[in-house]
């Protein structure tokens, strides 16, 4: 049986709506990549999702359903403007109605989300067929500051992205928390990374729709990490503020260690002074990293959403193949994400032998 992909993107936007288009642009480099430093929007390479653009109806052989459930899960994106609900013809609205309908009765497999440029456009887009009544629509206003607007629907959709895939994996959260929820453990050294870990901690307070989702929490001195990780290894990302004393205290460097030894998602955050520095002995090769020397703190965010999408993607796709037959299931092996260090094969190695052994 062929392998299909964990989630796709479809994305619609009129080709006359150039207001929408750095909209659009957002999105696509959010899950893309890119290599040019700036604005809001990270640096990285594309995580793989496949997209598929429309400007019109969509004249493909598959029917909607098939187009939808063709993936594990699609995200629908659906940029509202003035060209589209002047120039859309009836095929189309037929067919976002259609898409909606197959969206909103898949028990939360698919998702759809529709945003109007201003109130008025998106009163017009509900008229447009009565199943769009039902469709909670997003208002660019509602996302902040204009310059600040694109990326943070791209965000948005980042997030989209992870609650999908979340509803999909046997991944407990914790208690009283929905699927998708994602604890961001922020690693700083108290000496220098206070202040930059308390400004992280605000800026994602500000996204009330990721408050449900995320809780930003510190590693305070002493704490039981490993305990912290074993009751929600699969809902925790490690963001570690790499200050110039970050590497030279202790539970710094157990913090970066535990981690590697879970195999955690996990970000780096290069917030050094300097831009030289001697070789350093913390395994951070696997960890994706983000400078902020203009105090971008965005950056950051979208690099630890991407990193979760990313590893969540990987997960879905482990989970396909036991649904699939190609993987044996209930399958008892450590899923790695990325290459793993050898401390992370030998916790593997020690949970294999713990779980034999306690099967005789």
């Amino acid at each position: 049986m062929a392998e299909i992909s964990p989630l796709q993107l479809l994305i619609f936007r009129h080709t006359e709506d150039m207001d929408a288009s750095v909209y659009e642009e957002a999105i696509l480099s959010a899950f893309q990549g890119g290599t040019e430093t700036g604005g809001y929007l990270p640096i990285g390479e594309d995580i793989g999702i496949p997209t598929k653009i429309f400007r019109e109806f969509p004249r493909l052989e598959q029917t909607i359903a098939q187009l939808l459930d063709s993936v594990c899960h699609t995200v629908t994106v659906v940029i509202v403007d003035d060209a589209l609900l002047g120039k859309g013809s009836d095929d189309l609205w037929d067919w976002l109605a259609e898409c909606w309908t197959h969206t909103s009765t898949s028990n939360y497999r698919h998702s759809m989300i529709a945003i109007a440029m201003d109130e008025r456009v998106g009163l017009r887009f509900t008229r447009k067929r009565p199943v769009f009544a039902s469709l909670q629509l997003l208002h660019v206003h509602e996302l902040g500051e204009k310059a600040m607007r694109p990326a943070t629907l791209a965000l948005r959709i980042v997030h989209e992205g992870r609650l999908v895939l979340a509803r999909g994996l046997p991944i407990s959260t914790p208690s009283g928390h929905p699927p998708g929820y994602l604890r961001l453990f922020i690693s700083h050294a108290k000496y220098d990374g206070l202040p930059l870990a308390h400004a992280l901690k605000f800026q994602i307070q500000q996204f009330n729709w990721l408050r449900s989702f995320y809780d930003a929490a510190d590693l305070p001195a002493g704490c039981d990490w490993e305990r912290e990780l074993e009751v929600g290894v699969g809902s925790s990302l490690i963001i570690m503020l790499r200050t110039e004393a970050y590497e030279h205290r202790y539970w710094c460097q157990q913090e970066v260690l535990w981690a590697e030894k879970y195999a955690t998602p996990a970000v780096l955050v290069d917030a050094r002074i300097g831009l030289q520095h001697p070789s350093g002995f913390l395994p951070f090769d696997r960890v994706p990293s983000v400078r902020i020397p203009d105090g971008n703190l965005m950056r950051i965010l979208f690099l630890a959403l991407r990193e979760g999408l990313r590893f969540l993607l990987f997960k879905r796709r482990v989970e396909q193949l036991k649904i699939n037959g190609m993987l044996p299931n209930p399958v008892e092996l450590k899923v790695f994400s990325y290459a793993p260090g050898m401390s992370a094969l030998l916790s593997a190695c020690q949970s294999l032998v713990t779980i034999a052994n306690d099967n005789n």
